[in-house]
């Protein structure tokens, strides 16, 4: 799981940039990383790129980095307010789910269903087989007689 980088760590500057700072820092990072001037791979500078370009884009716009700064503080609110249990992360606010488990689809639950519709079907039919071949419905396990 990939752990999510601030756009402020991202571009090395404080929360509190100004935009002056913001386009020094992208100006910088940018020569740095751009696929053409860098000598790390391709790859890895087109990524590393794209997101500085990102967080730039994002943190230059006010009206974006109003919502942006928003959820930031949803997140660090929302991470004191958690408690784990059982290898789950539930939110304590709303108790949604955040770890691995997810509700059943329709398709699983009709599976469920079908599953033991068949078990018990089969149960029932094994019993009554054993009714009519004279078979004991009452016996002793082997491992308790001695």
């Amino acid at each position: 799981m990939k752990r999510e980088i601030s756009y402020y760590k991202i571009l090395g500057v404080d929360e509190n940039a100004s935009n002056h700072e913001l386009r020094k820092a992208f100006c910088k990072l940018s020569i740095e990383l751009h696929p053409d001037t860098t000598s790390l791979e391709m790859d890895d500078a087109k990524s590393k790129f794209q997101d500085v370009l990102e967080a730039y884009e994002t943190l230059n716009n006010s009206n974006l980095r109003e919502l942006y700064d928003n959820k930031l503080r949803e997140k660090s609110r929302s991470k004191h307010n958690t408690k784990v249990l059982n290898n789950l992360i539930i939110d304590s606010n709303n108790q949604n789910l955040v770890g691995n488990r997810r509700p059943f689809s329709n398709g699983e639950l009709f599976s469920l269903f079908l599953l033991f519709i068949i078990i018990s079907i089969s149960l029932i039919c094994s019993i009554f087989i054993a009714s009519f071949t004279g078979k004991e419905l009452d016996t002793i396990p082997i491992w308790l007689v001695k």
